[in-house]
């Protein structure tokens, strides 16, 4: 009997282990795509529309003293430091966004699917020249 119950016990420990490895690998494998970032140039695209800016349940979004939010969609596409290439979107939102200036350039940290930090207006001399040929 307590050889049964040995092997139950063992049985259910291998379960959990394997689940736990698991939901951890996925846990680290989402954690990397998200938000391990690494820094990126980009030449800002034509101005997008101004659009109201919506949640994610399309109710419209409002700032703190009520005013109605405002966005500008961009989809840029960004050359990294070491030469990869992802193409990856922002929303510049405000109740008065200003628009980035079209042809400029632009640095940030950005992950495989989202900008974790920036973007920032850059001189095209602050751009790493093996980037800057790529943008062109």
């Amino acid at each position: 009997m307590t050889e049964v119950y040995t092997m139950k016990k063992l049985i259910w420990a291998i379960i959990a282990v394997v689940i736990v490895g698991g939901v951890g690998f996925v846990g680290i494998k989402e954690y990397l795509n998200v938000y391990r970032s690494d820094t990126a140039y980009a030449v800002v695209p034509a101005t997008p529309k101004k659009t109201v800016t919506r949640d994610s349940d399309g109710k419209k979004v409002t700032d703190s003293q009520g005013r109605q939010e405002y966005s500008y969609d961009y989809t840029f596409k960004w050359v990294t430091t070491d030469g990869q290439t992802r193409t990856v979107g922002f929303e510049q939102s405000s109740a008065n966004p200003t628009p980035l200036a079209p042809g400029s350039y632009v640095k940030a940290d950005v992950s495989k699917t989202r900008v974790t930090k920036g973007p920032f207006s850059v001189n095209a001399k602050d751009v790493p020249a093996k980037v800057l040929q790529q943008l062109k």
